[in-house]
């Protein structure tokens, strides 16, 4: 089952426990939706020999059921939050692709197929055949803008 990371981005710096109150808000809106299990992210395991995970403040693990319905729900949510809290952005991960939702960011059908090509791998996600192919979220290695 697929599993993403949110990682909000400030657009200045905040001190952690701020971050961590605006981290609980989205996870608080989330979890209205059904079918979504929302947690934060929990700092690497350094013993028994687990392998450590990317982690970062700000970030929370969404998993569940992702249906269509569902991608369109976490996509109002957290373009709705990243304008509300005025947010650089909210970026959505899953394994080394990410997609970057911003409060400029407008809910049609090319955001709505990048989310299920994000969730559903290289050949999209349930609705990858209903419409248009476009580029795969780009891998976060090749990112040169700096954000």
């Amino acid at each position: 089952m697929p599993e993403l990371s949110l990682l909000i981005e400030p657009q200045t710096a905040l001190p952690a426990g701020r971050i961590d109150e605006l981290t609980a808000g989205l996870a608080d809106d989330l979890r209205t939706v059904r079918g979504l299990r929302v947690a934060h992210a929990q700092s690497p395991a350094v013993d028994h020999g687990k392998s450590q995970q990317a982690w970062e403040l700000g970030m929370l693990v969404v998993g569940g059921l992702f249906s269509a319905t569902t991608m369109r729900a976490l996509a109002q949510i957290a373009v709705a939050y990243a304008d509300r809290i005025k947010a650089r952005s909210i970026r959505l991960r899953n394994g080394d692709r990410e997609f970057v939702i911003t409060g400029e960011t407008r809910l049609d059908p090319r955001v709505l197929q990048e989310l299920a090509q994000l969730l559903g791998g290289p050949h999209g996600g349930p609705d990858a055949t209903t419409t248009p192919a476009l580029p795969a979220p780009r891998d976060r290695g090749s990112d040169t803008t700096g954000s």
